[in-house]
């Protein structure tokens, strides 16, 4: 269990923010958004890991020399399918993550309402510790609400942490606000036809854009973390 911290929450309705809406949908940011990524210092993610259970700070902390001692972590086909519940195995990738002292704080776009309360509950009672639900006013990918959920983890540099989301239109704004970025591929979400349709054109951006990062990282050959870099180091420490 790790010891005790002033970075705290309640995982009662204080829990969560006084205005409680979606910011989903389209916006001035993401519109901005979609040409910024055009650019390649919008679009590197420092690390793409197949889904978000592999994810281990500390092996990446040790691979890249960083020193990540918090994490903004995405729901929504990150650790979830779309507006659904959190995977029993992402629930006990966090809870490691907090017993390893890694502070966490969720920031989404979608309506908080009591769907995190399981969650945050079972965390809790993995690690005595509860996780901040941020809905700032400055939806991703303004830069403002990265920075608003960097503050609530009370560290004091913002190379300490780390954004964690499966789309660059909105998670990869991090990266303008100076937050590292780490991919991950989105859950799959068992949709309806209609809903599939109505949902393309994100989930066709989020392609897009995805795809503009790989030719980016093999044209500059930039450095990227991917599933088989944290495997081999774990081989190595057995």
């Amino acid at each position: 269990m790790p010891s005790e911290s002033p970075y705290r929450a309640t995982a009662n309705r204080s829990a969560f923010p006084q205005t409680d809406i979606s910011r989903e949908g389209l916006s001035a940011e993401k519109i901005l958004q979609l040409g910024r990524l055009l650019l390649p210092k919008n679009n590197h993610a420092i690390a793409k890991i197949s889904r978000f259970s592999l994810i281990n700070l500390r092996k990446i902390n040790q691979l890249l020399g960083a020193n990540f001692k918090g994490a903004i972590l995405d729901v929504d086909e990150c650790m979830a399918p779309h507006h659904g519940e959190i995977l029993p195995e992402n629930t006990d990738a966090v809870i490691r993550m907090i017993n390893e002292d890694i502070r966490i704080a969720i920031f989404s776009n979608m309506k908080a309402g009591t769907r995190y309360m399981p969650f945050i509950e079972t965390v809790k009672a993995g690690t005595g510790r509860e996780i901040p639900i941020i809905t700032s006013r400055y939806p991703k990918p303004d830069p403002r609400g990265f920075l608003e959920s960097s503050e609530k983890l009370q560290l004091s540099q913002k190379d300490q942490v780390v954004m964690i989301g499966d789309n660059f239109v909105t998670d990869g704004g991090c990266i303008r606000a100076g937050i590292p970025f780490i991919k991950v591929d989105p859950v799959p979400t068992d949709e309806s036809i209609f809903k599939k349709l109505t949902r393309s054109p994100q989930t066709a951006s989020r392609k897009f854009y995805s795809l503009v990062s790989n030719i980016y990282d093999a044209i500059l050959a930039r450095d990227v973390l991917k599933d088989e870099d944290l495997r081999f180091l774990q081989f190595l420490n057995e």
